[in-house]
């Protein structure tokens, strides 16, 4: 809907030149720049929209994007691990679908598509600018059969054509056509001559094609006949010159108001609607100098716009940012200028045998309290500490400062779904472990695919040493399994070696290679992998992504066994057989519904990706599953001191489901303060959509999320009785995603 947005946007600001025209310029008899002002009207309105000034924004971390899409009703998991990088392949492989078994490809699912008011507004502005062209073209063809005429004459640079038994006058481009029975016919030529000489007709086509390209726009409408006013002011303004005086040649309009008039594409000398403004301003007191001051208003109407659709509008069509937004004070985020590798000052500090590390400590003193930083304490407070405080306190650089809550490095995001077998092996057999003072680096590393898509000739390709070259390599050849990818394709995976330097990740370069696969990162720890309530690891795919309806789904599970091997459950082909097994023995179910939040912290760097994905699913009966749980996420307000202090907690709801399947006698059966009990209410109290589910008393639970802290709470198992519809999760910022459309902000 990115198109439908700009046309909205630039449609605003031509209507916004237009009004400031009407008052301050229509009057003006300085016709020339009144010309210029409305075709430079035209043009800026459209420009506008595509330039932004990204620093009048306040700078703060990249908003939270999501992905939110319906799936299939299911039941309760309460398991949350973090998310390991996969790689991703650059293409999608068709793949054919099997009964799950270990090994097995995943499915290719079809995408049934249902029509919206977003396609019924894209498919009538379509027809109306269909239309619109057809009506143009036929007035071009009109008059292209009309300079067939056999009555040509040329002068010169134009040539004119006569119609037999006529009185019709009117130009376009270069030619003049008039009736042979016209009166007057020299002081017409002269007019109409206006007209080719300074080429309305070309003002005229322009506003014909912005018509139909916005022909929902009445100010459009409006400005082309006032641009036909203006080109009528001028060709009289010059043909009155040559008359004895103004007055004569308003007497000639007046004996010829009533000839006949041409097409509406050209410029007709009998345009009797305009013959009383034509008149008026034949008589109009002629304009000062100083008058034409008033077409400066051009310029703060484009300053106000151009700050109007930086700050107004979210949106991601911009092509040009003329300042980019920059950060100018330090804070919790201060690296984000990707100057990863810049190590910063904290104490280190050791009390009764355990060690911390903070950027301040805090004594109490006698009548004062004393704060101490990296920046502030000095050697004699240190010793002073040790000796009446028994506090050991030391200065130490540290440049892993983006972590996640339990102390992890925060890792580039890379693409997720892809060869998940290979990733999740190499993951588990490439050991690398860091010797002191080792930065690490990226390895990449090329092989080809046999008949039976295994690995064959792999070999490294950017070398980073021979250790990390050695841990790569061994890695690729002792992987015997299948790759999910053409037989005979080469391919290129990026192996990226990581300690706490992140200046090792500055080189996307490697996706503008034709045979880039993707690219996974081996940590000197052992990175948490996602397991479900019973201890299996698992990877999904297709879970956050838009584009599904409830009846077909992408969303698709990997469960590791014991022995490392994998099974791929597809949501929309699983047997109530295979959702039993998943639930009962391993401990996972599909959600109901589900978003993806990718967090980035420094937008701007595109080579650092710094970030980390935070998953928020929904697990809700099928008949909340879908319009309900859409509503609630667009109409939830996230309670604002809440979302300042990254605060979460739950809701319980108990309301009541009447005969008609409306909602009523909404109340907290268990509340969590902050604000989020009233949001819970308002938000379901708006809900007057029937639900097709038992009449009766039910009761929900609303999970409100924090995704800065990777923060989901968990419903206790005392609420979840008969009537108990599931919990809907939502987190601190809104989704930019609706029904499946996808809307990026930046």
């Amino acid at each position: 809907m990115n198109g439908l947005y700009y046309l909205a946007e630039a449609n605003l600001y031509l209507g916004v030149f237009y009004l400031a025209y009407c008052l301050f310029l229509n009057r003006n008899t300085h016709y020339q720049l009144s010309r210029t002002y409305l075709i430079f009207s035209c043009v800026v309105a459209f420009i506008l929209p595509l330039v932004q000034v990204s620093a009048l924004r306040s700078v703060k971390t990249a908003e939270p994007v999501y992905a939110i899409r319906p799936l299939k009703p299911a039941e309760q998991v309460n398991t949350f691990g973090p998310v390991k990088p996969v790689m991703a392949p650059v293409v999608n492989v068709t793949e054919q679908y099997h009964a799950p078994t270990i090994g097995a490809p995943s499915a290719t699912s079809v995408i049934e598509r249902h029509f919206t008011w977003q396609d019924g507004l894209l498919y009538a502005y379509l027809a109306g600018a269909a239309v619109l062209l057809c009506i143009l073209f036929i007035k071009l063809y009109t008059l292209f059969k009309m300079t067939r005429s056999k009555q040509v004459v040329n002068e010169g640079k134009y040539r004119v054509i006569y119609l037999n038994g006529t009185d019709v006058a009117f130009s376009f481009f270069n030619y003049l056509f008039i009736g042979t029975d016209t009166h007057g016919a020299n002081t017409i030529i002269r007019h109409e001559m206006v007209h080719i000489r300074q080429k309305h007709s070309a003002d005229i086509i322009l506003l014909e094609l912005l018509k139909i390209f916005n022909w929902f726009n009445p100010f459009v409408y409006l400005l082309q006949n006032s641009l036909r006013s203006v080109h009528e002011y001028i060709a009289d303004e010059q043909t009155a010159a040559h008359e004895s005086d103004a007055l004569s040649y308003a007497s000639f309009l007046l004996n010829n108001a009533y000839g006949v008039g041409g097409s509406s594409i050209t410029h007709s000398f009998f345009n009797y609607n305009l013959l009383k403004k034509r008149i008026i301003m034949l008589n109009q007191q002629r304009s000062g100098k100083l008058a034409r001051l008033k077409y400066l208003v051009a310029i703060p109407i484009c300053i106000t716009l151009l700050c109007a659709s930086s700050l107004v509008f979210s949106k991601t069509y911009a092509w040009l940012d003329l300042a980019p937004a920059s950060l100018k004070s330090p804070g919790k985020y201060a690296m984000l200028n990707a100057k990863f590798t810049t190590r910063r000052k904290l104490l280190k500090i050791t009390e009764n045998g355990v060690t911390t590390i903070t950027d301040k400590l805090s004594i109490d003193q006698p009548n004062k309290k004393v704060a101490y930083t990296a920046a502030t304490i000095t050697k004699a407070d240190s010793l002073l500490l040790l000796k009446d405080h028994n506090i050991k306190v030391e200065v130490v650089q540290d440049s892993t400062k983006f972590v996640t809550r339990d102390g992890r490095p925060i890792l580039p995001v890379v693409n997720a779904d892809g060869y998940h077998f290979m990733d999740h092996f190499l993951h588990d057999n490439i050991h690398f472990t860091a010797a002191k003072g080792e930065k690490g680096g990226l390895v990449e590393v090329g092989f080809a695919l046999d008949n039976d898509r295994r690995i064959t000739n792999a070999k490294v390709v950017k070398s980073c040493g021979a250790k990390l070259d050695a841990l790569a390599l061994n890695g690729f050849n002792a992987y015997k399994g299948i790759v999910n990818d053409d037989p005979g394709k080469h391919l290129k995976i990026g192996v990226y070696f990581f300690t706490d330097d992140y200046s090792i990740f500055k080189t996307d370069s490697l996706g503008k290679d034709p045979e880039f696969g993707g690219e996974l990162i081996i940590t000197n720890y052992k990175y948490p992998t996602a397991r479900t309530s019973k201890g299996y690891e698992y990877d999904e795919s297709g879970v956050g992504f838009p584009g599904d309806n409830n009846n077909t789904s992408f969303a698709k599970v990997v469960i590791y066994d014991k022995n490392g091997e994998g099974t791929w459950y597809f949501e929309s082909k699983c047997t109530p057989a295979d959702l039993k097994t998943l639930k009962e023995k391993y401990g996972y179910t599909f959600p109901s519904g589900a978003s993806s939040i990718v967090q980035f912290f420094n937008p701007k760097d595109v080579h650092s990706r710094l970030g980390y994905i935070f998953d928020v699913a929904s697990y809700l009966d099928a008949p909340y599953a879908n319009q309900f749980y859409n509503y609630m996420l667009d109409n939830i307000e996230y309670p604002q001191e809440a979302k300042k202090a990254y605060k979460g907690g739950v809701v319980v709801l108990n309301f009541n489901l009447d005969n008609d399947g409306i909602i009523s006698d909404i109340a907290v059966a268990k509340g969590a303060g902050n604000g989020f009990d009233e949001a819970a209410v308002n938000a379901v109290k708006l809900y007057k959509y029937a639900i097709k589910d038992n009449a009766g008393k039910h009761s929900l639970a609303v999970l409100f999320c924090v995704a800065k802290n990777e923060y989901r709470p968990v419903v206790s198992d005392d609420v979840k009785k008969d009537g108990y519809v599931g919990e809907l999760a939502i987190c601190e910022a809104k989704s930019p995603f609706k029904n499946g459309s996808v809307k990026w902000n930046h």
